[in-house]
């Protein structure tokens, strides 16, 4: 019987390999979400086995990659020794190749080795195993494929055989930010050649090391692109600075922690020597707003500019109306080409995050004047601002919105209400508001923002009743609600769908015990209503 076109190009392996790349689920850190289907598509046959094994293997994070360690016999190099009566004479990597070949066989699956919480034994233990390897077999490389290395170099008295893993293909590497550690990291260098991202964790980096070893070997690293590092909100800007003399550098993230390190001097006394200007995408966890403005600030008498500005994690607890101010005019005169900004403030643990936010002067309440210089950023193509605080939009801010960012794609306005929406002097925004203004901007896919939808506004002014001659905004694929109230789901759903035909996506904030922002279980209940709808799951 002839094959067909499809079957003469891929055979029965391949269709099984391109199944397995396709159906894997994996999180932001890499790990399967969906592990079990693929236990269960190994177990088919030995054709199924090796891809499923692949994506299983592919990405070990903490507690996985102790898999590796039972594979190791507890003591290698005795276990090597022995051979089995009867057998021909072997010679010692020959012997190596058939103990240890189960073990070989996973690790040339592993791309990801994230093992930073070993133990100092776990740790000595694969090391041994290393140094066995390299003993006897000295051309073996046993992560053949391994790209991504997140361990302790350094763990104890156990330094890691680097040798052994293959570190010529490896891109990104994770590690402990310890002393032991930054004076050896310029020896190391050479090991890594096409390093794309190195990341130092935990240990915060003092002025000191950074100036002596760190930003040598980082100078020394042509390939890297990205560097994450953890350290103090006094030590980012000098860090920041001295990344404008390092051009290959194109994305820095700082891990802000508190610091019992001596403070430098001012950084108003601290200056760099100019350089041609350059863009940086700028990433930062666990700060403030004032960090904020006082690294663009530093950024500016450097000449850099920022295109990407990302700011996760900002201590709710520490946000005051004038630093919010200082960030966001810092934001706007330094960084005249930003295409994408994201703010996101949580309150930190132990805070009055976990008690029920009850009253109006609980929160800080921003409203769209403070947003408004924002709109001269005519680049804009992300704008997300997931904020726990009252964001007051106004119809008259997003038509400005919807006026200068004419290439705006994806808009997030940190969907919470307010308790008392009669204060405001302009009406909050109302279904058609949003209607209009995702219509005027052609490019938006996802909006998130909080309207009103009360019943006796929208009966007296008759919205549901023009509801055909309002505009159709159809790039749109996801609308998050927030906490938008909501009385009559069947005519909102109408609204919805006749004005977005082609959205894929519909999210609201349920009711919550931490606050009384969120929505109640009723309004909860009509939003689910309302999405099935919109979705045709229901009549």
């Amino acid at each position: 019987m002839s094959k067909s076109a499809s079957e003469r190009v891929f055979g029965i392996a391949d269709l099984v390999d391109c199944i397995c790349g396709n159906a894997a689920i994996r999180n932001d850190d890499g790990t399967l979400t969906n592990w079990y289907f693929f236990f269960t598509f190994a177990r088919i046959n030995k054709i199924a086995a090796t891809p499923a094994l692949r994506e299983i293997w592919r990405h070990l994070d903490v507690h996985s990659a102790r898999k590796i360690l039972k594979l190791l016999p507890e003591n290698p190099a005795s276990q090597l020794t022995v051979i089995r009566g009867g057998d021909k004479p072997k010679t010692q990597q020959q012997i190596v190749q058939l103990e240890l070949g189960r073990i070989f066989f996973y690790c040339e699956m592993v791309e990801f080795f994230h093992a930073l919480g070993w133990t100092s034994i776990e740790a000595t233990r694969l090391n041994d195993f290393l140094n066995l390897v390299q003993l006897h077999m000295p051309s073996k490389i046993v992560f053949p494929r391994l790209k991504s290395l997140l361990f302790p170099l350094t763990h104890g008295h156990c330094n890691l055989n680097l040798s052994g893993l293959g570190l010529t293909q490896i891109e990104h590497i994770s590690v402990l930010s310890h002393p032991t550690f930054c004076s050896q990291l310029i020896d190391i260098t050479p090991l890594f050649p096409v390093i794309r991202t190195l990341e130092l964790k935990d240990d915060i980096v003092a002025l000191s090391p950074w100036k002596e070893t760190i930003k040598r070997a980082v100078g020394t690293m042509s390939s890297l692109r990205n560097l994450i590092i953890t350290t103090s909100r006094s030590i980012a800007p000098y860090i920041l600075a001295d990344i404008a003399t390092i051009p290959t550098i194109k994305m820095i993230k700082f891990n802000i922690r508190t610091s019992n390190h001596p403070e430098p001097p001012n950084i108003n006394s601290f200056s760099s020597s100019r350089q041609s200007s350059r863009d940086l995408i700028l990433k930062m966890t666990r700060g403030d707003f004032d960090i904020i403005s006082t690294l663009l600030r530093q950024s500016q008498s450097v000449s850099i500019s920022h295109s990407v500005l990302i700011f996760d994690g900002i201590d709710k607890d520490s946000i005051e109306q004038p630093s919010v101010d200082r960030a966001i005019t810092a934001i706007v005169d330094t960084c005249p080409s930003l295409k994408m900004l994201t703010i996101i403030a949580t309150r930190s643990s132990g805070s009055s995050f976990y008690r029920p936010i009850s009253t109006e002067d609980d929160i800080l309440v921003i409203s769209s004047q403070t947003l408004e210089p924002l709109t001269r950023l005519s680049h804009i193509t992300t704008l997300d601002l997931h904020l726990e605080t009252a964001l007051i939009i106004t119809p008259t801010f997003l038509n400005h919105i919807a006026e200068f960012w004419s290439s705006l794609q994806y808009c997030y306005l940190s969907p919470f209400k307010r308790f008392e929406l009669e204060k405001n002097e302009e009406p909050l925004l109302r279904l058609p508001d949003i209607i209009h203004f995702a219509s005027r901007c052609p490019s938006l896919h996802t909006l998130g923002v909080v309207f009103d939808l009360e019943l006796d506004i929208i009966e007296r002014e008759g919205w549901f009743e023009q509801s055909p001659c309002l505009p159709v905004a159809r790039a749109m694929k996801k609308l998050d609600v927030g906490s938008s109230g909501i009385w009559d789901h069947r005519r909102t759903a109408s609204i919805i769908s006749t004005a977005f035909p082609f959205l894929d996506n519909f999210a609201w904030t349920g009711p919550s015990f931490k606050s009384t922002m969120c929505m109640s279980a009723r309004e909860s209940e009509e939003w689910f209503k309302t999405q099935n709808l919109v979705f045709g799951l229901c009549s």
